[in-house]
């Protein structure tokens, strides 16, 4: 594993973004709308059990919590009252990891395409682009509609390599979670982790190729003021 200043994410000919933990700081959020969740269908979630199992889609939380045989639509009317517990939440604390924009706008200015594959359902992703004004910044978008298989099968990876047109080998994935990390390694790239839901230490032994505070820290810092 390299450290920021010795890894360069501008080899890569695209960027791939895992949404949240990754383009927002909301980790704590989306654990206080599991806990309220679970507690209101008969099943108290410990904080370490939902981290575990960050990256999964809805459905895969949904069956554990109530703990039977659910329909397509009963998991789709379920996942809703969970993220819209989520959403209000999150609503009045929402904003981009810190060097985000920096970093997204130099994608932009060196020609590299960026998507965000996440397994949040299509109004989350929704929410987070456009209340930070990031939509515009993602060549492709892919939701928990759009892919079967939740992390740590690389299927949505795979489906956002394909929509940018680049081999998934030259794709650079940014993650916060470990299934995260496994799809990304699963899918044949390299991935680039940010550290929010998980600690350094914890990080460190799932081997990403380079681990991160904030985006921050691909930027060199700036030369010190000569003393006057």
């Amino acid at each position: 594993m390299k450290e920021p200043a010795s890894f360069s994410p501008w080899s890569a000919r695209a960027f791939i973004f895992d949404m949240d933990g990754t383009l927002v700081d909301n980790c704590d959020y989306h654990v206080q709308a599991w806990q309220a969740f679970s507690r209101r269908h008969g099943r108290m979630l410990t904080e370490r059990e939902i981290v575990d199992w960050m990256g999964a889609q809805a459905g895969y939380y949904i069956r554990n919590i109530v703990g039977r045989d659910l329909s397509a639509e009963d998991i789709d009317r379920l996942t809703d009252e969970k993220e819209a517990l989520y959403r209000t939440l999150y609503a009045p604390h929402a904003k981009p990891l810190p060097g985000l924009r920096a970093f997204l706008d130099a994608a932009h200015a060196k020609g590299v395409p960026c998507a965000v594959a996440t397994g949040g359902p299509r109004a989350n992703v929704d929410f987070i682009l456009d209340a930070l004004h990031l939509r515009a910044d993602f060549a492709a978008v892919v939701d928990a509609s759009q892919y079967v298989r939740s992390k740590p099968d690389p299927e949505c990876f795979r489906v956002a390599a394909m929509r940018l047109g680049v081999p998934p080998a030259d794709c650079l994935v940014f993650e916060d979670a470990f299934k995260g990390i496994e799809a990304a390694r699963a899918g044949g790239m390299r991935v680039a982790v940010v550290v929010t839901t998980n600690t350094r230490s914890a990080l460190e032994k799932a081997h990403p190729d380079c681990i991160v505070d904030t985006y921050q820290d691909f930027f060199p810092p700036s030369p010190a003021s000569p003393a006057g």
